[in-house]
């Protein structure tokens, strides 16, 4: 990302982090009036005149966005999630990476004992989760032994809906039932399917255990969202979907919710948290193509342009109104971080020799490509550069620890000389000479696999290696195909030299894709994910003890780590992260994304707006 680009960004946190926190301070004591006085009148004989009370000003503000289907935690989308944060709040929620109670008296952790693991046995024929979350059954004659892993959750006293009915655990099993419908989408889905038994002790305390194997950090999190059993107790899901004015845990309510038009809320009287600054929000589906929402906030018809309308419409479009003082900019990695990646293939399936396989010639082409200027490459898109699987804000991010290889072509060329790889002709590509394996004339030229999208990304990045002397092919690829577990697939088959995708950077997860019993072929039916062929006992076992952890700090240290050793070894070079991004009139106050949560409106009991 360019400085201009930061420099923009960080004005827009220091111009509203300041408002924000003044939203909260005790209104200073009115000025003294002055003691000096008027003469005095002779008294009036006319009947006195009327004066007329001004109405106050309502505290609202007008949000604009796509319209979701539907505002449920079962079925999520970037607009739903944005809508359902504003009404409803979960058991346990994470900001900055970190879960804090939102319903729950406390968190459970390993230091209270609300949470624990114990070793188990697994017969033959039943389910555990092995060390990538991967659902699997024992199909051996002997039990497993493996960890399992038990949380309580005890609910806040005295909790109530936004109708003013009790809140108890039976609203939460509603919410676990309701979790295993098939239409039921998401995190919750998914853990369903990793919970053995989730079961009330009471009328406020709930007990979850995991399926065998299963280990996360992410426990406190665990508790089913809870569903008001008082008005949806023997509805099926696909009905629920359709409400448009539930009962809700959150800093406001749904009054109404016009299709197409607008939905409006109002302030939840038995809200468990702070009461809100606002007195009403207004969430516009405005019918309009792209190009005309930034003139909604240039108007001052919106307030704020949600995410999911915001990222379709062109970066530029948006800075243009923030050097016109009329928009703020936020933008972030989002919940769902994604960034770009070039892998080279150290080992390729079909058993040619690469010179790939070199490490000083994947730090030479390394250094041979301009990661801040493809950042900036594609039109109508902002891109900040990627150092590692993790992006920047994560807690286990390795920072300053990291070996980065800086552009610089000079650097890079005269890596390649000292490898043996030299122009002797004068045709612009390379040679070998006397490089082990290579026959001396062969030509340093490499194919780029890629899919279409990454159709500018690639000419990028095929110009950089050029202008080092590395000759490229880019060979677009049909995604249907190449992202295929099979082996005619490049990506999954790796007959590649070097591959251009994108990758979803959910940790702990994501480590697994440099695991070496994760390389791709016949064994596992080419369902592995490390395409570069990577081998490393040291990352190997630094993964796994993240993936296997149950303490934050320890899985930190481990993907820490991990993110060390790949930096050393290069079997990828990280390109650039995805952000997603929202919009603000200045007067906006109390806004603060969070990487780390699903909605970009997690804290609206704090929003406000300034005359």
């Amino acid at each position: 990302m360019s400085e201009r680009w930061v420099a923009r960004l960080r004005l827009a946190l220091l111009l509203l982090l300041p408002l924000s926190a003044c939203a909260r301070e005790t209104p200073s004591p009115a000025a003294p009036t002055s003691t000096l006085t008027a003469p005095t009148a002779p008294p009036s004989t006319a009947a006195p005149t009327p004066t007329s009370t001004p109405t106050p000003r309502v505290r609202r503000l007008v949000l604009c966005s796509t319209e979701p289907l539907t505002a449920s935690p079962f079925d999520p989308s970037r607009a739903g999630n944005d809508l359902l944060a504003l009404f409803y709040e979960e058991p346990a929620e994470q900001v900055a990476y970190r879960w804090e109670a939102r319903l729950l008296e406390r968190l459970p952790s390993l230091e209270n004992g609300d949470a624990f693991t114990r070793t188990v046995a697994v017969p033959p024929g039943t389910s555990y989760v092995d060390e990538n979350g991967a659902l699997q059954v024992n199909d051996g004659d002997a039990p497993l032994e493996l960890p399992q892993l038990v949380v309580t959750f005890a609910l806040q006293n005295g909790l109530q809906w936004s109708d003013g009915e009790p809140l108890t655990s039976e609203d939460v099993l509603l919410g676990y039932h309701l979790a295993q419908e098939p239409q039921a989408r998401g995190r919750w889905r998914d853990l369903v399917e990793r919970t053995a038994r989730f079961e009330s002790l009471n009328e406020r305390t709930l007990r979850w255990t995991g399926v065998p194997g299963y280990l996360s950090t992410s426990f406190p999190g665990f508790c089913f969202p809870p569903q008001p059993a008082h008005s949806y107790q023997g509805k099926r899901l696909a009905e629920i979907l359709q409400e448009r004015t539930p009962p809700g845990t959150g800093p406001f309510v749904i009054e109404s919710w016009e299709a197409g038009i607008e939905a409006r809320l109002h302030p939840n009287p038995h809200y468990s948290g702070p009461t809100p600054l606002l007195e009403e929000i207004v969430v516009r589906f405005p019918q309009f193509n792209p190009a005309q929402w930034p003139s909604l906030l240039a108007s001052g018809e919106c307030d704020v342009i949600l995410p999911d309308p915001a990222t379709k419409i062109s970066w530029q479009q948006w800075v243009a109104l923030m050097a016109q003082g009329d928009a703020l900019i936020w933008a972030d990695t989002g919940p769902q971080p994604t960034f770009q990646r070039l892998d080279f293939n150290l080992a390729p399936a079909d058993g040619r020799v690469t010179p790939l396989a070199d490490r000083k010639v994947r730090a030479a082409l390394a250094a041979c490509i301009d990661r801040g200027e493809l950042a900036m490459a594609q039109p109508g898109q902002a891109f900040l550069p990627a150092d590692t699987f993790l992006p920047p804000d994560h807690p286990a991010f390795a920072g300053g620890t990291l070996t980065r290889i800086p552009y610089n072509p000079a650097h890079g060329q005269a890596l390649l000389e000292g490898a043996g790889w030299r122009d002797m002709d004068g045709d612009g590509i390379r040679e070998a000479h006397d490089v082990e394996d290579f026959p001396d004339g062969a030509p340093l030229s490499l194919t780029l696999t890629l899919a279409p999208q990454y159709t500018i990304s690639a000419a990028h990045i095929a110009a950089n290696l050029e202008t080092c002397g590395v000759g490229v092919l880019p060979q677009p690829t049909d995604a249907r195909l190449l992202y295929a577990a099979d082996p005619a697939s490049p990506l999954f088959g790796r007959t590649f030299d070097l591959v251009l995708f994108g990758w979803w950077a959910e940790a702990p997860q994501v480590c697994g894709a440099w695991r070496s019993d994760r390389i791709p072929g016949e064994g596992n039916t080419w369902i592995g994910e490390n395409f570069s062929g990577y081998v490393s006992e040291a990352y190997d076992a630094a993964c796994q003890r993240a993936l296997t952890a149950v303490d934050a700090g320890a899985q930190h240290a481990a993907l820490h780590e991990a993110e060390e050793l790949l930096a050393q070894d290069l079997p990828t070079l990280f390109l650039t992260w995805r952000p997603y991004w929202f919009v603000a009139r200045p007067e906006v106050q109390g806004l603060q994304p969070d990487a780390s949560n699903p909605a970009a409106l997690w804290n609206s009991e704090e929003f406000s707006v300034g005359e």
